[in-house]
């Protein structure tokens, strides 16, 4: 499953960086403007995104939609000694700091803030978490990078608790794949937005958080 998880991984990061920055652009719009008809986007007022890397959807757009409806927007931080992701809160303009990956984070706020619920949400306190990905199939399944970060911090999340958050990958449609190999404990995705469709796993995602 490991060499098959890396092949799909390979190909599917190559595709991605092949695309233009235009083609980039036009996915991503395409993207938010799906995830923005979303009921439980609009009625949502604590989310998380990520800042965009490897080509990766853009989910600026969706940031900016957030920001100005004054929803609590949170963003992934690796948090080096305990190697977990924090989920910390931002505001655009707020500074910035290069990750473990070169990937943009906020900055880690002070031991005192990470227990304080609105510097660093706890994910089932979140109603839409927006992940990335490398590859996803219809039944939920996603492929990352392989770190497990987002398996980690979404295994803390009670079972059978409130069903929070709704969690939702951004992808392009290129990325999706037959049968994504898959582990028990990788964490299944309620749904995914390409740049084409919404994507919904009935059984995680219920009617009325979607518009048709």
């Amino acid at each position: 499953m490991k060499n098959d998880k890396e092949q799909i991984r390979r190909r599917m990061r190559t595709l991605r960086r092949d695309l233009g920055c235009e083609l980039v652009r036009q996915y991503s719009t395409m993207v938010a403007q799906h995830a923005q008809a979303l009921t439980a986007f609009n009625a949502a007022t604590r989310l998380a995104l990520y800042l965009a890397a490897d080509n990766e959807v853009d989910p600026s757009p969706l940031l900016h939609t957030a920001s100005v409806a004054h929803k609590a927007i949170f963003l992934p931080l690796i948090d080096r000694p305990l190697q977990a992701l924090r989920l910390v809160r931002y505001q655009p303009g707020d500074p910035l700091q290069p990750g473990p990956f070169g990937i943009r984070e906020p900055l880690l706020p002070e031991a005192a803030a990470v227990t304080d619920p609105d510097r660093v949400a706890d994910p089932a306190t979140l109603d839409i978490l927006f992940l990335p990905l490398v590859a996803f199939d219809r039944a939920g399944n996603r492929l990352g990078y392989g770190g497990g970060y987002y398996d980690r911090l979404l295994s803390r999340l009670p079972a059978g608790g409130t069903g929070k958050p709704l969690c939702v990958g951004l992808a392009y449609h290129f990325q999706e794949v037959d049968d994504l190999p898959h582990a028990p404990h990788d964490w299944p995705m309620a749904g995914i937005i390409t740049d084409r469709e919404v994507i919904r796993c009935p059984a995680r995602w219920p009617q009325d958080s979607i518009c048709i």
